[in-house]
């Protein structure tokens, strides 16, 4: 077979692969923190694990925390590993949150409310916790992506297949 057919039927399969390959993404939700009000916008939301919450400070001295202690958010957030600042702040800030389990969280501002009164919100969230992750395999090829298994063979194909061709 010639090479151009070889890379013609690698690129078609690449493509149809990646194409049929169902893609979890992950979404993030916004919530706007003060501005004109003392209040977060919007006040309840749902989404689903593994997604984030992104708040983002409109304006006045705010933060955003949990009521169970799970975050702390201004400038960042308390133990982020980024030298986050939970402390309320006037300045513009974001800060985002993931959330690995289902379940109803409640959050506040420090300064301008307390959990379910004031300034508060509520994030529901739906699903179920994502599978632990699979043992170490234990076989010679490394665990990854089909889609860089199929490239690779039909790199070796195409190799192959233009060496057949010198040697002609």
């Amino acid at each position: 077979m010639p090479v151009r057919q070889w890379l013609s039927l690698c690129l078609a399969s690449m493509i149809t692969f990646v194409a049929l390959t169902p893609a979890a993404q992950a979404a993030t939700s916004i919530v706007n923190v003060g501005g004109a009000n003392l209040s977060f916008s919007p006040q309840t939301i749902t989404i689903n694990v593994g997604d984030s919450v992104t708040f983002i400070n409109k304006g006045g001295f705010h933060n955003a925390v949990a009521d169970d202690g799970s975050f702390r958010c201004a400038r960042g957030c308390d133990g982020d590993g980024m030298g986050g600042n939970g402390n309320a702040s006037t300045s513009n800030w974001i800060a985002s949150v993931t959330f690995a389990k289902p379940g109803t969280v409640g959050y506040y501002c420090e300064i301008h409310g307390q959990p379910g009164a004031g300034m508060y919100g509520t994030i529901n969230v739906l699903g179920t916790a994502p599978p632990p992750p699979p043992p170490p395999s234990t076989s010679a090829v490394p665990g990854g992506n089909a889609a860089l298994y199929l490239l690779l063979a039909c790199a070796l194909a195409l190799a192959a297949a233009a060496g057949m061709r010198r040697r002609r």
